[in-house]
Formats: C-alpha cells, sequence, structure tokens
C-alpha cells in the first residue's frame, strides 16, 4: 500500500510503501506504476540513475532541465543519508522560488516526487550514499542547467563550510542570471 502525502508545496509529493516484516526481515515495493496511477501519478518514467556520493557535504545542484524537455523525478536513497530539495523554478507558480526539503535514507523508505518545473539539490550527510533517481525525459546536455544553491533569493538553508561541490556547480549562476525558462 502506497501513502501519499503533499509537501508544502503541494505539486512536490512524499511517497512511502507499507513495508511487511517477519522474522526472516523486511519487504515492501520499491516502485509500483499501478499504485502510483491509483493515487493520481501517472507519469512515465524513461530513465533510472545511481549516485554514489563518497564524501559527506557532497552537494548537488540546483539541477534542472530546461523546456522543451524538463524532467519529473522520483527520488530515493539506498544507502547512507542525505537531504533531498526541491525548488518551484516556474515563474507562473504562486510558489516560485520557493523550496521544500526531506531527509532521505533507507530506514525511513521515503521517496520523493519533485514535478517538471522545479530544480533540484542533493546533500548528502554522510559518507558512502546512494541516491537513486528515475525521470522522465531522458538526460538532454544541451537543456540541463544548474543554478547557484547561494541564490539570494531562493535562499537555500544550506551550511557552506565545506561543501564539496562539481566545478558546474561552483560556477552556476543565480537565478536572475539564469536562462531558465520553466
Amino acid at each position: 500500500m502506497l501513502n501519499v502525502t503533499k509537501m508544502n508545496i503541494p505539486e512536490v509529493l512524499l511517497l512511502e510503501y507499507a513495508l511487511k516484516e517477519d522474522h526472516r526481515g523486511i519487504s515492501y515495493p520499491n516502485f509500483s506504476k499501478r499504485e502510483l496511477e491509483e493515487m493520481g501519478i501517472a507519469t512515465e518514467f524513461v530513465e533510472e540513475r545511481l549516485y554514489c556520493i563518497k564524501k559527506a557535504g557532497t552537494l548537488y545542484g540546483i539541477h534542472f532541465q530546461n523546456n522543451p524537455r524538463p524532467q519529473t523525478k522520483l527520488l530515493y536513497c539506498t544507502k547512507g543519508r542525505g537531504l533531498d530539495f526541491a525548488i518551484d523554478l516556474r515563474k507562473s507558480s504562486r510558489t516560485y522560488k520557493q523550496w521544500v526539503c526531506v531527509e532521505l535514507s533507507p530506514e525511513s523508505r521515503k521517496q520523493i516526487y519533485i514535478p517538471a518545473g522545479f530544480g533540484h539539490a542533493f546533500l548528502s550527510l554522510v559518507e558512502d550514499t546512494q541516491l537513486v533517481f528515475r525521470i522522465d525525459n531522458y538526460f538532454n546536455p544541451e537543456l540541463e542547467r544548474a543554478i547557484s544553491y547561494k541564490d539570494d533569493e531562493i535562499k537555500l538553508d544550506i551550511e557552506a563550510a565545506s561543501l564539496i561541490l562539481s566545478v558546474q556547480d561552483t560556477q552556476a549562476p543565480f537565478l536572475r542570471d539564469s536562462d531558465c525558462n520553466l
């Protein structure tokens, strides 16, 4: 059974599958197209990516894919622990520039559903963290974009003391200087 909770931005959903437990251990579905559709989520995922993050304090994002191929994402953590951020980048939205955050870990079994039009960031909290995400549009390097996690209008709650960043993320523009077209 799938439990779906709307977050502070109602289009971003927190998913939790019921688990079954006995003397052998636990089992639970990790993905059920049928259960998602029964809850009103009819996204057709086409690709799954796995990030194996070596160090605590590693930040990915804020990342998104521009129109005409924005991506809906379904994310969960299979090892370790991290903070997952969904940032509303839809200029016409009443929640534009607002964000939500959820802690993901295998123990919580939580998944976050982030619709197209949102940026995404992930911060590993411990070493050897693994993040899985499913996407509904294939990765397109020509449409890939990043916005600085230090954007003064978005104001992500991230301690910047000793983050591990990619070159793309250290050079990412603020939203007002980007060509975000979501």
